[in-house]
């Protein structure tokens, strides 16, 4: 049931023009280059999310973020009980047309969180995007944190 609702919920975003059930090409880019940097177990973990039926809902037209239906299964819990794999942030440096920006894909608990670029997705429609690398990434430093600073001021938030 609760399935049924998340669907009928998520419907009403795509009737809206906010979601799809499909990554772009962009966002799948950027998505396989950071869960590459990962050891191969949980980089198995995160493409088995891939793999599930999934809906992607789109918030300040440039973050993506994914949603599965399925409740998805972890094999090692406590991998995720430590900071490395709680609450991570990647960077991803891109070359988009001559262009280079940078990408911030998270992961919470092991699931893949949110994909955020600088600009709408309409910007990357037919370009040519290249991964140019990829690492660490600060929270403080990602899209959405910048969003949630210009939208509720700049108090309490880590930024180095």
């Amino acid at each position: 049931m609760r399935a049924i609702l998340s669907f009928l919920w998520d419907l009403l975003y795509f009737l809206s023009g906010e979601g799809t059930w499909c990554l772009r090409p962009h966002e799948r880019l950027v998505l396989e280059a950071a869960i590459a940097n990962f050891p191969d177990d949980m980089q198995k973990q995160l493409r088995a999310q891939l793999n599930q039926k999934i809906f992607v809902q789109r918030s300040h037209r440039q973050i993506s973020r994914p949603r599965f239906y399925s409740p998805f299964y972890v094999p090692n819990k406590e991998m995720y009980a430590n900071d490395e794999f709680l609450h991570t942030l990647v960077s991803v440096k891109i070359d988009v047309e001559g262009e280079r920006e940078n990408a911030h894909i998270e992961f919470f608990r092991g699931r893949i969180d949110s994909i955020q670029f600088k600009y709408s997705g309409t910007f990357y429609r037919g370009k040519a995007v290249k991964v140019l690398g990829v690492k660490s990434g600060k929270p403080g430093l990602s899209h959405a944190a910048a969003i949630d600073r210009a939208e509720h001021g700049s108090q309490n938030q880590d930024v180095p």
